[in-house]
């Protein structure tokens, strides 16, 4: 069907993970249950990215097109949805007032097109906003199928309308909001980074940049387009400070540079730096010496992952995954949330407490007495009991 060949292997990658899944339950046909079962378990298998969650919705969802003998017509371009005459200045007046709240380029293109895609599903008797009822956007939130940003977007439009007057209510409360599990944290032991960064050459250029880099992420969590933006004007060598704005939140973030971080930059900078006019601290080893981007810190880092010979099993093995670990570690010394907040650079005052889920030692502290088994359960214990 003119799928190439890289998106026809990712889909038979998925399609191995659902027929370890059906094995693992001892069943050996696929059923459309079967198929449910697994998308609703996806993200709490650690083999599983995150990621790759839409395409293997997808996959169940042509599974299941097989199994009604039904032909499906592969999309290899998304369609432009026009948003209908009737409610486009309702939509120019939002994009505009987005906007003026400082939301970036790319994300109003993306607000632009679900909106549009709300608009344009509303039904014909719906004339302007005003006319919007609840009732209306329920049929319209059951018939479609919606991505989480179309959800966002709706969420987002709705509260505009009611804000601005259009509508009588706030039908922003009508919205869906489906939650998917999120997996767990990929996190390294303090031993398994310091090995990390023991297996990096620091007597070559390229070493020493990779050095500085990976002690950015593991010391001090930045992220990797935070460390990729890094320049000279941002780190403050007489306070040992590091102050940028933050690329992800655009939030200003001051981090206190440790001795470690501190020697390996300086010595990326005098040692092992390309020259160069661009006032980026990490360039690429070749030719032009242009700034990196933020996958070279991914790639950067799983280098030195498979270097050390530590096994990933089923975690991630990016620069990510050391910003994680940092966050762990300091959940796990009992730093306050609000101070790990910080020191990421969060918005959310409770994202810190994304972390203590693989804290096992502090969790068993909360866990609870299993309760006596009573009534109907207790007698059926007691009859297996005898049996056994």
């Amino acid at each position: 069907m003119r799928y190439n060949k890289a998106v026809a292997y990712n889909y038979l990658h998925i399609f191995g993970w659902v027929e370890d899944y059906l094995k693992g339950y001892g069943e050996t046909s696929y059923t459309k249950e079967a198929g449910q079962r697994f998308i609703q378990e996806y993200m709490l298998q650690s083999t599983h990215v995150a990621s790759q969650y839409k395409h293997a919705r997808t996959l169940i969802r042509r599974l299941d097109e097989i199994l009604d003998n039904t032909v499906f017509t592969p999309c290899f371009r998304k369609s432009q949805i026009e948003c209908p005459q009737r409610f486009l200045d309702w939509q120019d007046r939002f994009l505009r007032h987005l906007e003026k709240r400082g939301f970036k380029k790319k994300t109003i293109i993306g607000r632009k097109r679900y909106s549009g895609q709300l608009f344009s599903r509303l039904p014909e008797t719906v004339l302007t906003v005003g006319d919007l009822a609840a009732s209306d956007l329920y049929e319209m939130f059951k018939n479609h199928e919606w991505t989480s940003a179309g959800y966002v977007t709706a969420r987002s439009l709705l509260g505009f309308l009611f804000e601005s007057g259009a509508t009588k209510a706030n039908l922003s409360v009508c919205v869906p909001n489906p939650r998917r599990p999120r997996p767990l944290p990929s996190i390294y032991t303090g031993e398994e980074v310091a090995k990390l960064l023991s297996s990096v050459d620091r007597t070559t250029t390229l070493g020493k940049r990779d050095y500085a880099i990976l002690v950015l992420a593991a010391n001090l969590g930045l992220r990797s387009s935070d460390i990729v933006n890094l320049s000279f004007k941002d780190v403050d060598h007489a306070a040992k400070t590091i102050e940028i704005i933050q690329v992800k939140t655009a939030r200003p973030l001051t981090l206190v540079m440790n001795s470690d971080v501190e020697e390996a930059v300086m010595d990326y900078i005098q040692n092992g730096r390309a020259s160069s006019s661009s006032d980026k601290i990490f360039l690429s080893s070749q030719a032009p010496f242009g700034p990196l981007t933020p996958s070279s810190c991914c790639a950067v880092a799983s280098k030195y992952f498979a270097l050390a010979g530590i096994s990933p099993q089923g975690r991630r093995h990016g620069a990510h995954a050391l910003r994680s670990s940092y966050a762990t570690a300091l959940v796990g010394k009992g730093v306050p949330y609000v101070v790990v907040q910080e020191a990421l650079g969060h918005d959310d005052p409770e994202s810190a407490k994304y972390y203590v889920r693989v804290d096992v030692r502090r969790l068993r502290t909360c866990a609870l007495d299993v309760p006596k088994p009573t009534g109907a359960f207790a007698v059926m214990l007691g009859d297996l009991e005898g049996a056994l």
